[in-house]
């Protein structure tokens, strides 16, 4: 393989995973690290020494996907789940690695590498939802990634299905990370648990997933309604965008997947505006996984070369 080449770093709340990345995906191993983020100049030399130790000559232009909102210009501004905030992160790290730098939100990334090389590979219009400890989004429209005015759009997580509802890490009450996050199925878990519905029991969501698929109803219930929320969004998204294709992914997305695509499915079909008269786009999951925030950190990267 040849052609332009750049270093993807995923950052998470708890590690960081980088590799090189080419235009037509992964150029070697992934490095998995320990990521600081509650504190700035450690979460800087952090990155510098990951993009090192998998680009040695300190050649490469880095791409970062933060869990958060990004502005064009790589100043980091919030995350709910990540410690710092307001931190000029593309000047920071560019200046601590003499590498060109570009940041973007992670589910922002993960869309455009879905886009390219994953589920939605050929379709020009996509939405992509990101199941995890949070849940997150990105939007592709007309073959390009959908940034907005202030460079914070894809917030998918936030979309409101309820208004004054469940609580949510943002603070904002309602919103669909209340409903079909990870976080969310597990505290929907503990509820059940608390109201005795029969075997159900306070687990973490792989625990939940482990459950439903050794068949314990309360379980694939608990998966069939977080992905019906999940539908709720979709279709106000799908009325909005018109995707050719909408993808679910995330560590908890596409573990649930057969339990929360299908009511997600049929929720958005019931909800969609002419849902008898038009095309709805078919909900699939992710094909990248855990790599996806990596490769689409890389080819913003990429895409940034002068």
């Amino acid at each position: 393989m040849t052609g332009p080449v750049a270093v993807g770093v995923d950052v998470g709340g708890t590690h960081l995973r980088t590799a090189v990345v080419g235009p037509d995906g992964l150029r070697g191993e992934v490095r998995r690290d320990r990521s600081r983020t509650d504190d700035g100049a450690t979460l800087v030399a952090d990155l510098a020494a990951a993009a090192a130790a998998v680009d040695p000559s300190g050649a490469l232009p880095l791409g970062l996907g933060m869990a958060g909102l990004v502005a064009p210009d790589g100043h980091f501004l919030y995350g709910p789940n990540v410690g710092v905030a307001d931190l000029p992160l593309a000047t920071l790290v560019a200046a601590a690695t003499g590498r060109r730098v570009t940041v973007l939100n992670d589910a922002t990334a993960a869309a455009l590498a879905e886009h390219r090389l994953g589920a939605a590979a050929g379709r020009d219009d996509v939405v992509l939802v990101t199941l995890g400890t949070g849940v997150g989004g990105g939007v592709v429209s007309g073959g390009r990634l959908l940034v907005g005015a202030h460079g914070l759009a894809g917030e998918l997580g936030h979309v409101i299905v309820e208004d004054g509802g469940r609580e949510a890490p943002s603070g904002i009450r309602g919103t669909l990370e209340g409903y079909a996050s990870g976080e969310a199925v597990a505290r929907a878990a503990a509820a059940a648990a608390a109201r005795g519905v029969p075997g159900a029991r306070s687990l973490d969501a792989v625990g939940v997933v482990a459950a439903a698929a050794a068949g314990e109803e309360w379980a694939v219930a608990l998966l069939g309604d977080a992905g019906r929320w999940l539908g709720v969004a979709l279709a106000t998204l799908v009325n909005v965008l018109d995707p050719d294709v909408v993808v679910v992914g995330g560590g908890f997305g596409t573990a649930a997947a057969p339990w929360v695509l299908p009511a997600a499915s049929a929720a958005l079909a019931a909800r969609v505006l002419g849902g008898d008269r038009r095309v709805v786009p078919p909900v699939r999951v992710a094909a990248l996984g855990d790599d996806a925030g990596l490769l689409g950190a890389g080819l913003a990267a990429l895409d940034a070369a002068p």
